[in-house]
């Protein structure tokens, strides 16, 4: 069966190569977990947000917003192509409580910037910031709470009701007593995706494509 023939009729496309969007991730009712449905892309790799499939200038705008708009351009980006992303799925640590964005791969990342006019140059699979996302993304799948640490370190996850506090309470006593096993664990796994071109954090440089010569 081809992918349009597993589409849903008048369903989304997607915004890089046009073709038919697929459920990824579905954690409506999951409790601790916020509700969500992320759809993917099986052609490009690209997964967005149900409720917020962008256009493909959208797209391509989300990539850059944080560039100057100049000839040459790099920025960092999830990698949805990953090893993480791939056994993570609902935990994956690039799925932050709250946000709505896009998550490419390198090839996704290629076509929304080719239609913005760019050619990508270099696409870079970093290993330190791969392998802090792998060591979050195995603690996600030991807690009730999504990226725990870093939303109660900054303030954004508090203890509330019977079951809150006593989940609360489990993820504290779980996390510390994680940390170690699942970092050593995380720079060994990630480790080998970085080898393999299947890291969770790229780097992506593109420049503009030189404009047609005057006939």
């Amino acid at each position: 069966m081809s992918l349009e023939e597993g589409a849903v009729p008048g369903g989304a496309r997607c915004p890089a190569c046009e073709a038919p969007l697929f459920v990824w991730v579905e954690t409506d009712g999951w409790g601790m977990r916020e509700d969500q449905v992320i759809d993917r892309c099986e052609n490009c790799g690209l997964a967005v947000p149900r409720d917020a499939v962008p256009s493909a200038e959208q797209a391509a705008a989300a990539l850059l917003r944080e560039t100057n708009g100049s000839a040459t351009v790099g920025f960092r980006t999830p990698n949805a192509a990953s090893v993480q992303a791939w056994f993570g799925a609902e935990n994956w640590a690039a799925f932050r409580p709250g946000e709505s964005e896009l998550l490419p791969s390198p090839r996704a990342a290629e076509l929304l910037l080719g239609k913005r006019g760019l050619r990508v140059t270099a696409i870079r699979h970093l290993a330190a910031p791969g392998m802090a996302s792998m060591w979050q993304t195995l603690l996600n799948l030991l807690t009730f709470h999504r990226n725990f640490a870093p939303e109660a370190l900054a303030g954004r996850l508090r203890p509330s009701g019977g079951k809150g506090r006593a989940a609360y309470a489990i993820d504290v006593i779980v996390t510390v007593l994680a940390a170690i096993p699942t970092a050593m664990l995380a720079v060994l796994i990630e480790g080998g995706a970085v080898l393999a071109k299947r890291g969770g954090v790229i780097e992506v440089s593109a420049e503009r494509e030189p404009a047609d010569p005057a006939i």
